[in-house]
């Protein structure tokens, strides 16, 4: 059996979330304009820093964007307050959606396939992410690796473990579909899993290089349109 029909096998797909279901970049815009309301509402500016923030993101400025922006604006980045601006960006209710493909394919699958979704980050920000988008009642399982513990985060294998250990069957009835060759396919693997990568062209994850074969995904696809019909040939975009 070659590996496009073990694919077209399968029982059980697992989504993972950011950048594969929807794109992270719509979190982030969501979360600055959420501190950037906080700031003018706490009256410690009286501009938007949301375009600030946004520049430093996209030049590559991740971890210290709050204390570049503050300081753009003449505000000392005391660590309270920035501590203050990271649980709001944590904790705000996002404003995203579903990537085109993602609902089509969540959609379709649903009563085909059992579905579950496996995904990294802290938990108060993934299940705001699950209750903005709507899509809990797809899964049969989530498994949110916070929940398990820091050091069950993806490359561990506990998460995938864990949705094995509740929707039964061989490993080889399940693929798992996310971006990320850093951390998202060596478990898989090792468990004996399928897996696809979606590399997405404004994905964050696009360019990045798989660490080692043992990182890299069974298939490398553009889209979840792509994904659907290497699983079920009956598939058709719209």
């Amino acid at each position: 059996m070659n590996m496009v029909t073990c694919l077209q096998a399968v029982r059980v797909i697992v989504f993972d979330l950011d950048d594969t279901l929807f794109p992270e970049h719509q979190y982030v815009q969501s979360g600055f304009r959420a501190v950037s309301a906080y700031l003018r509402e706490k009256e410690m500016v009286e501009q938007d820093v949301f375009p600030a923030m946004w520049s430093k993101f996209i030049s590559g400025e991740h971890s210290l964007v709050f204390n570049s922006a503050l300081e753009e604006y003449g505000i000392v980045p005391h660590k309270n307050l920035i501590d203050e601006l990271v649980m709001m960006y944590r904790t705000h209710r996002p404003e995203i959606s579903l990537y085109p493909d993602a609902h089509t394919a969540l959609a379709y699958f649903h009563g085909r396939k059992l579905l579950a979704l496996l995904s990294d980050g802290y938990l108060q920000t993934q299940t705001a992410k699950l209750a903005a988008l709507g899509i809990e009642h797809y899964f049969s399982a989530i498994v949110l690796t916070d929940q398990l513990g820091r050091n069950c985060w993806k490359p561990s294998p506990a998460g995938f473990e864990e949705i094995i250990q509740t929707l039964g069957g061989d490993p080889t009835e399940y693929v798992y579909i996310g971006d990320n060759p850093n951390k998202d396919f060596a478990a898989p693997r090792q468990l004996g899993w399928q897996s696809v990568r979606v590399r997405r062209p404004h994905g964050v994850y696009t360019e990045d290089i798989a660490p080692s074969d043992n990182f890299e995904a069974d298939f490398v696809v553009e889209d979840l349109y792509q994904a659907a019909r290497l699983i079920d040939p009956n598939f058709t975009a719209p």
